[in-house]
C-alpha cells in the first residue's frame, strides 16, 4: 500500500490545527490508523508530538514567520501581499519534501504551484480538498461588488499575482474534492482546472460546548436579528442593510433590532458610513468575544454572503437553536437546510428576499422558533468524523488503483 503526504498551510497544535489544518489533523490521524500516512506537513509546529507523523514545512519556518510578523508590525505591509509572500515561501519549502516515497499529495489549500509541479514530474497524484470556491469565481464577484461600492483597493481575492499563482497551480492538479456545494459548483465551471471534480460534501463543524435548548430566548418580546463576521465585501452585509432599511421604513413601530457583530473591513466600513449613516434600530457592536451570549439573544441569524465556504457563525447560531437566514452560495446552507429545514435559503444579492424572510419570521414567531430547533437538530445529528472516513476511503481506493 502506498503513502500519502497531507499538506495544510496553517499551523499545528498538540491536539488539533488552525483553520483547515484541523481537517488535516483529523484526516492524518485516520490515515495513520490505516497505515496510509507518510507525514502531515504544516507551516509551523511547536515542540510536541502528535499521534501520527507530522512536521513543519521547514526547520526554519517558526523563525522566518516570527521575523516576518515583526517586520509587518514595523512596516505594515499590504495584507494581501504579506499573505501571498507566506504562501509562496510555504510552497517553496514544501516542494523540497516531495520525493518518490510518496504516492499521493493531499492538500487543503491551492497555492502550491511548485509542490504540485514536482509531484506530477515524479508521477505522484495530486488531490486538493477545497473548502472554498474556485478563485476566479471569487475574483469576479469581488470585482463586481467593488464597483458597486466604489472601491478600488486590492485584497487577497483581487490580487492578480496571487490569482495567477492559483491558475498556474491548477495545471498540475489531478483531483478536486468539493467539500461544500459552492466549491464543487465553481470548480465544475472553472476555465483553468481540467482534472476530476468530485462532489463529497462535508462540514467542518466546530467543537461546540453542550447547550440546553430550554435556555434559549422565548419567542416573544423584541425581535432581534443578528449578524457576526469579520466583514469583507463577500460577506454581503450591504444587502442585509438594504433590506433592513426598507423594513424599518415600512414598520416604524415594530419592536425589532439588528445587531452587527465583528469588525468591518475599511472598504465596507466606508460604504456603510456613507450609505447607511441614518439607519435606525441597528447596533454595530464591534468585536464579539462572548459568542454564546450573542447568539442566545437572537430570534434570527443572518448570513447574507455572496460567496462563502462555510461561515462558522451560521453553524454556531444553529447550535444555539437560532434559525439561520443564509444565501444559497454559502456552503453551510446545505447543512442548515437538511431535514425539515433549519432556516431560510435566499439568492445572493437579493435584498428583497432577505426582507421578506425577516418579516415572515417576525410575524410568525412560534413557527420561526420551531425552525431554530430544526437547525439545532441538524447540528446534533451531523458527524464530521463520518466525512473524514469517506475521504479516507476515497484515498485508500486511489492508492489501490495505482
Amino acid at each position: 500500500m502506498g503513502k500519502v503526504m497531507v499538506i495544510s498551510f496553517q499551523s499545528l497544535t498538540a491536539t488539533s490545527g488552525q483553520g483547515m489544518a484541523r481537517l488535516g489533523y483529523i484526516l492524518s490521524k485516520e490515515l495513520h490508523r490505516r497505515g496510509l500516512l507518510k507525514t502531515f506537513v504544516v507551516h509551523s509546529k511547536g515542540k510536541f508530538e502528535t499521534p501520527f507523523p507530522s512536521e513543519p514545512v521547514s526547520f526554519f519556518s517558526r523563525y522566518y514567520l516570527f521575523i516576518l510578523n515583526k517586520l509587518n508590525n514595523i512596516f505594515n505591509f499590504k495584507t494581501h501581499q504579506f499573505r501571498f509572500l507566506q504562501e509562496r515561501l510555504f510552497d517553496w519549502f514544501c516542494a523540497k519534501k516531495i520525493d518518490n516515497s510518496i504516492d499521493i499529495v493531499f492538500a487543503t489549500q491551492p497555492y502550491l504551484k511548485r509542490t504540485f509541479r514536482k509531484a506530477k514530474k515524479l508521477g505522484i497524484k495530486t488531490i486538493l480538498l477545497s473548502g472554498t470556491p474556485e478563485d476566479n469565481y471569487m475574483y469576479d464577484i469581488v470585482n463586481e461588488e467593488n464597483k458597486k461600492l466604489g472601491a478600488t483597493a486590492i485584497d487577497s481575492y483581487t490580487y492578480d499575482k496571487r490569482n495567477k499563482y492559483f491558475n498556474d497551480t491548477m495545471q498540475h492538479l489531478d483531483v478536486v474534492i468539493g467539500s461544500l456545494p459552492t466549491a464543487y459548483k465553481t470548480y465544475a465551471v472553472s476555465k483553468v482546472f481540467k482534472g476530476v471534480n468530485l462532489n463529497m460534501t462535508g462540514h467542518m463543524t466546530p467543537d461546540f460546548p453542550a447547550y440546553d435548548v430550554s435556555k434559549r430566548k422565548p419567542a416573544g418580546g423584541k425581535f432581534v436579528v443578528g449578524y457576526l463576521a469579520y466583514t469583507v465585501v463577500l460577506k454581503g452585509l450591504h444587502y442585509l442593510l438594504e433590506a433592513w432599511a426598507e423594513i424599518v421604513k415600512e414598520n416604524e413601530d415594530a419592536d425589532m433590532e439588528l445587531l452587527i457583530g465583528g469588525p468591518l473591513h475599511p472598504i465596507v466600513d466606508e460604504y456603510v458610513k456613507k450609505r447607511f449613516s441614518n439607519l435606525t434600530k441597528v447596533q454595530f457592536l464591534g468585536q464579539v468575544t462572548d459568542i454564546a451570549g450573542f447568539m442566545q439573544q437572537l430570534d434570527l441569524f443572518a448570513a447574507p454572503s455572496l460567496i462563502d465556504g462555510a461561515p462558522v457563525s451560521a453553524l454556531e447560531a444553529a447550535h444555539y437553536a437560532v434559525p439561520v437566514l443564509i444565501t444559497d452560495n454559502a456552503g453551510s446552507s446545505e447543512l442548515i437546510a437538511r431535514g425539515n429545514g433549519g432556516g431560510y435559503i435566499v439568492p445572493i444579492r437579493d435584498a428583497q428576499a432577505i426582507k421578506e424572510k425577516i418579516l415572515w419570521a417576525f410575524h410568525h414567531r412560534e413557527e420561526n422558533a420551531a425552525i431554530g430547533l430544526n437547525a439545532k437538530e441538524n447540528m446534533d445529528n451531523y458527524s464530521f468524523e463520518d466525512f473524514i472516513k469517506e475521504v479516507s476511503d476515497f484515498i485508500a481506493n486511489e492508492l489501490n488503483d495505482r
